[in-house]
């Protein structure tokens, strides 16, 4: 039996750099004592071909950000991401977690509505959710999905590329927004 060969992430230091800001940027929100972190992190996809079943997340194509030229890159990125683990200990400010399995327990409440099932559980709070951050080869560049749901019509969504500058990630472009 052959063993599948996980690549090394060589960006972890770099993806929880880029989380801990985040997370960071939402604490300054007065709704933050309602989010709850969904641990599940989504996956990124680079260049899927039409019949290929991937895990629900970005699905990107190569671009002036992406190079195709540099495709074994993006490549062997989109494997370490598949393979992420989060781990809760590397993200510097004090969370609530969600499991994707317990959010997929609750959905499997048959005789009940999700919202009803997971505010008993976990009173008036928030799901938010990142995708584990992509980036270009440079490093200068990532692409991030986030989104926070609180009830079946209140949630929204968005990607984001950020860029580095003077040692932070800031807003390059926003793209895909959705809102409910």
């Amino acid at each position: 039996m052959k063993k599948a060969i996980i690549p090394k992430d060589d960006l972890l230091n770099l993806r929880y750099e880029v989380l801990n800001q985040l997370i960071k940027n939402d604490s300054e929100t007065l709704e933050f004592n309602h989010f709850i972190y969904n641990s599940t992190l989504s996956p990124v996809n680079i260049d899927v071909e039409n019949n290929e079943i991937r895990p629900l997340g970005i699905d990107l194509k190569y671009d002036s950000i992406f190079l195709q030229k540099d495709s074994v890159y993006y490549k062997n990125q989109e494997r370490a991401v598949l393979n992420f683990k989060f781990d809760k200990s590397r993200i510097k400010i004090n969370l609530k977690y969600i499991t994707g399995q317990e959010l997929q327990k609750l959905q499997e409440i048959k005789k009940s509505n999700f919202w009803i099932e997971f505010d008993k559980k976990y009173g008036d709070n928030c799901i938010c959710r990142f995708s584990v951050p992509f980036f270009n080869k440079e490093k200068t560049i990532c692409i991030v999905q986030n989104s926070m749901s609180c009830g079946p019509l209140d949630g929204g969504g968005k990607t984001i590329i950020y860029k580095k500058k003077n040692g932070k990630w800031v807003v390059l472009k926003t793209f895909d927004q959705w809102v409910s």
